[in-house]
């Protein structure tokens, strides 16, 4: 997890996200620009190396503001782009632990995907919140190293999952894994540099039941010929 995420419709302006209150208020903040950012993607959804909307501490201004990120980094010493990172191992290496310090994010998303394995095919399923409420995944993010302008990167934190992930997302080299989703009364602090140390960060990272989700499989429409 998670290979897919995105938003089922854009309700900002009805005061139903929640985490908009995260960039109110601040200098540059325009409704409309928030709404256009989201609309970029086709469909409202994200895969990896795609870019979205994120939510993240301004270094200068120290500012929240909502700026589009390149989802996934391919460190030097990786042979492949890494899209999550296992909570677990956030202080594991300086790569990791500086990010974890001091460059933390918010991804907002209505929904992610899984694909369960059943009899030999995969089945797409989506899951929610039962409350309607948005998830804000919890994430890292930086520089793009040599990029031609100037492009930042986000990686989605995961966490061992809950019974009906586990369920759900039963199959691959990451089977049972969930994203790690914050609470309202976590993501100041979460956001906040000033909130360094490994022991404050670890109480933001919490876990969520099976009866804080749904998990319901996409019905694939037949092919016309």
């Amino acid at each position: 997890m998670c290979g897919r995420f995105g938003y089922t419709i854009i309700k900002l302006k009805d005061g139903t996200e929640k985490w908009i209150r995260l960039i109110q208020g601040t200098r540059v903040f325009d409704i409309q620009n928030v709404e256009d950012s989201f609309r970029q993607s086709p469909n409202l959804e994200y895969y990896p190396s795609s870019f979205a909307p994120v939510i993240h501490s301004h270094f200068e201004t120290k500012e929240n503001i909502l700026e589009l990120m390149q989802w996934g980094i391919q460190p030097d010493w990786s042979p492949k782009p890494i899209f999550n990172t296992r909570e677990e191992r956030l202080f594991s290496t300086s790569f990791w632990a500086n990010s974890a310090k001091f460059n933390r994010c918010i991804i907002p998303a209505s929904y992610f995907n899984e694909w369960k394995s059943e009899k030999g095919t995969k089945v797409k399923y989506k899951i929610f919140p039962k409350s309607g409420e948005s998830f804000c995944f919890a994430g890292i993010w930086g520089e793009i190293p040599k990029s031609s302008s100037k492009q930042l990167w986000f990686s989605i934190l995961t966490q061992e999952g809950n019974q009906l992930m586990k369920e759900v997302h039963n199959s691959g080299g990451n089977q049972g894994r969930q994203p790690v989703h914050l609470t309202e009364e976590d993501w100041i602090s979460w956001l906040n540099p000033k909130v360094n140390e490994e022991t404050q960060i670890r109480k933001l990272i919490k876990t969520y039941p099976s009866e804080f989700i749904t998990a319901e499989p996409e019905l694939v429409e037949p092919m016309l010929f």
